[in-house]
């Protein structure tokens, strides 16, 4: 009678984990926001894009942030948004918003679950543009001057949560979810939703292994949602680890 050797399911399962953890081992987790899901270490990100409210232009965005992970499980940092562009037929708008913000984090090499708190305040520049063509074009009655500068005057500072998760879908790709919520002081709530696909930029060129830990290039979307107002981001984004 011929015996046939199989091995243990312990071990099994235990090759089987060790496959994934060496493979992605040397891979972070790209996270919404441009961030990324470290053990240990400083990680910064930077995105520009456009954002559009409707019933209004639309706008210049650019973002940047920067976070510290204590450890696997725990990190935090801050986070820059300025908008800028002409907001209607009449007015100009500058908008720069400060974050501060803490996650704590589970998972594994593959993916990370997160949530924590955030606090945000602003400092917004709304100036009127200058007519150079005097009544050539301009609708007297148009209320949308009126409506897109209030939406950005509401808005103020605020204290709220994120919560999200990303995912390693292959060593060079990665995809994100998060959701975020606001209330600021002035009672408006504002809900936020977004998702992006990154792919890593490191694991292509030599140079980028030897200097950093994580490189992700990555396109956001992201939709928010206040009163009866919808905001639509679109963002190129870079993530670097060390």
């Amino acid at each position: 009678m011929n015996t046939t050797w199989r091995w243990p399911d312990f071990l099994l399962k235990l090759g089987i984990s060790l496959f994934f953890l060496f493979t992605y081992s040397n891979a972070g987790i790209p996270l919404p926001g441009h961030g990324i899901a470290q053990s240990k270490g400083l990680t910064a990100g930077m995105g520009v894009g456009t954002l559009k409210n409707s019933g209004c232009k639309s706008l210049w965005s650019w973002a940047s942030q920067g976070n510290y992970s204590y450890s696997s499980n725990l990190s935090g940092g801050i986070s820059i948004k300025f908008l800028g562009g002409n907001l209607d037929s009449a007015n100009n708008l500058v908008n720069q918003r400060y974050s501060v913000n803490a996650k704590f984090k589970s998972g594994n090499p593959t993916h990370v679950l997160f949530l924590g708190p955030v606090f945000s305040f602003e400092s917004i520049n709304l100036s009127s543009l200058r007519k150079e063509f005097t009544g050539i074009g301009i609708d007297e009655n148009d209320d949308s001057e009126t409506k897109c500068s209030r939406l950005y005057a509401d808005i103020g500072s605020s204290i709220g949560y994120q919560i999200g998760a990303g995912f390693l879908l292959t060593p060079n790709w990665g995809v994100s979810v998060g959701h975020n919520l606001d209330l600021t002081f002035t009672g408006t709530p504002i809900a936020a939703f977004s998702s992006s696909v990154a792919f890593n930029l490191r694991e292509q060129f030599e140079k980028f292994k030897s200097n950093t830990e994580n490189l992700w290039l990555s396109i956001e979307y992201s939709a928010s949602m206040s009163k009866s107002s919808i905001v639509h981001n679109f963002v190129l984004g870079l993530a670097l680890g060390f």
